[in-house]
């Protein structure tokens, strides 16, 4: 049951086209393409000591609503939470309005304009629309999977993952589908001609009712709601005809090299352009009768994020795209493609980091925690902090290894110590709300260099200087998970529990007073 299909791949190898004169690349000055440039500084929106990384755009009512995901610069063992928020930017750049995120979890998710309306769904099925009126995200119905359509066609994907992708045309004329398992990336359609653009190659489609006809088990509408990746039977058939899926290439575009990686692909009237990576730089190529055109050069490389994960294509017009960059940590920006206008936005912040210390000052902690424990209060542990050249920061994490109960009726504040350029010291301290006394501290050291290993002697500096503090050996040991033997010491009034997590460069120290001690 094999069906023969006439698809046809082209393969850019634009960097050996240019060393060679075999090629039918032309080069010229850009004629027709106008670009614009806007900078714009996101330091208002970053907190201290957290990094911004752009993960999704749209344009929508005039505006580029972009979401943004924040996090905590050092994060360490404990992952201290993260912060998505969304910007409205107007298209000049002359306004910016905050706006909640739709979700705690950006990755492997949509997010699109269909219909006038502002929609965000998640690889789970679930979505959501944005209410302007209310400025809320409101959830929404079951959302159809369709990226693309016209008079004629539908075009549906679903991505299953490890499972397979699959993608239906549905003849609006007809109301037959047909399917093939494939991720077609960007849709254009020029004449009758459908151009499939990949990553690494551009597939043309003459008649999509050369896919696999669809019964009622394959139909797109009875996949919504179902495991339809995890059918066996369903996977089996496509398996069985995609045994005929050939497609027929076209030697003389066919061009290879692993330098060079499409990025997206539009159209104008009936010329189909492509933005274009290489190994240097980036650039807009046309695709007209079989032969490849340099338009436009960038004259830099933009590192875009992968828009593999999610269907950034979804619904744009097919004379335009919005592709999003990044450039290191602290720039990012859109790449706004509407015809021969091209514009781009640069966005960057002044990251805020810590100064290392130097010193990890473990002993004087110590010793200044022992020392006032029976009246210490947080201006105390503030003056201590002062002298240690650590930074309060937000936490948006709990803890599991301070009791209930001191959790429940205190306050945390965290500190941050860059000790050098591997070594990171953490402590936590539970401030009682009714007289500011502390309840617990939790201490962290780490490595947040991970082609470093936290040496034996580490780990010894820091059990020798806890048993001068605590007054000898431990009183109690313990075998806990990831190979850590817990320490533990007990004063009338204190609790103090070692952790030496090796195999993950970590030290950990919880402590707290002894009359709330109910943990474990």
């Amino acid at each position: 049951m094999k069906a023969a299909l006439h698809i046809r791949f082209f393969i850019f190898a634009i960097i050996a086209c240019f060393a060679g004169s075999c090629c039918r690349v032309q080069r010229f000055e850009p004629r027709e393409f106008v670009i614009s440039n806007d900078t714009l500084c996101l330091d208002t929106y970053a907190y201290p000591l957290s990094l911004i990384y752009l993960e999704h755009a749209v344009k929508y009512n005039g505006a580029y609503r972009c979401l943004f995901d924040k996090i905590e610069a050092y994060r360490g063992m404990y992952d201290w939470g993260r912060d998505p928020f969304m910007l409205e930017i107007s298209d000049a750049a002359a306004a910016i309005r905050q706006l909640p995120s739709p979700s705690r979890f950006l990755l492997w998710s949509d997010f699109f304009e269909r219909s006038d309306t502002l929609f965000w769904k998640n690889q789970f099925e679930n979505a959501c629309y944005w209410d302007e009126t209310a400025a809320e995200w409101v959830s929404a119905k079951l959302l159809t999977d369709i990226v693309y359509e016209d008079p004629d066609w539908q075009v549906a994907v679903r991505n299953g993952g490890e499972f397979g992708v699959f993608t239906w045309f549905i003849d609006r004329h007809s109301d037959n589908q047909y399917i093939y398992p494939m991720l077609p990336g960007r849709i254009n359609r020029i004449d009758s001609t459908f151009y499939l653009t990949g990553k690494n190659a551009i597939m043309t489609l003459q008649n999509p009712r050369q896919g696999l006809l669809c019964d009622s088990d394959l139909r797109y509408e009875n996949t919504l709601g179902k495991e339809f990746q995890n059918s066996i039977s369903v996977r089996l058939r496509i398996n069985m005809w995609s045994g005929g899926f050939q497609p027929s290439m076209l030697p003389d575009t066919l061009f290879r090299t692993d330098s060079v990686e499409l990025i997206t692909s539009f159209s104008i009237d009936t010329i189909l352009f492509s933005v274009v990576n290489s190994k240097d730089r980036t650039f807009i190529i046309s695709l007209s009768e079989d032969q490849l055109k340099e338009e436009y050069d960038f004259n830099e490389k933009f590192d875009f994020v992968d828009i593999s994960r999610n269907m950034d294509s979804r619904n744009l017009p097919e004379s335009g795209a919005l592709l999003k960059y990044r450039n290191g940590k602290t720039e990012m920006g859109l790449i706004d493609i509407d015809g021969y206008s091209v514009r781009q936005l640069h966005m960057y912040y002044n990251p805020d980091t810590l100064t290392f210390s130097g010193n990890d000052h473990f002993n004087m902690v110590m010793d200044h925690i022992r020392d006032g424990w029976d009246t210490l209060s947080f201006k105390m542990i503030s003056d201590l902090e002062s002298k240690t050249g650590s930074r309060e920061v937000k936490s948006l994490i709990s803890n599991g290894y301070i009791p209930d109960p001191i959790k429940d009726r205190s306050i945390r504040r965290h500190f941050i110590q860059q000790v050098d350029s591997s070594l990171v010291f953490e402590r936590s301290y539970w401030i009682s709300e009714d007289n500011e006394t502390v309840m617990a501290c939790f201490m962290d050291l780490y490595l947040n260099d991970v082609y470093k290993e936290m040496q034996s002697e580490m780990f010894d500096y820091v059990y020798d200087s806890i048993k001068d503090v605590m007054g000898g050996k431990a009183h109690r040991t313990k075998q806990r998970p990831r190979n850590c033997i817990m320490k533990s010491w007990e004063t009338p009034t204190m609790v103090l529990e070692y952790y030496p997590y090796r195999s993950e460069n970590n030290i950990r120290i919880a402590l707290w007073r002894k009359e709330q001690n109910n943990h474990g």
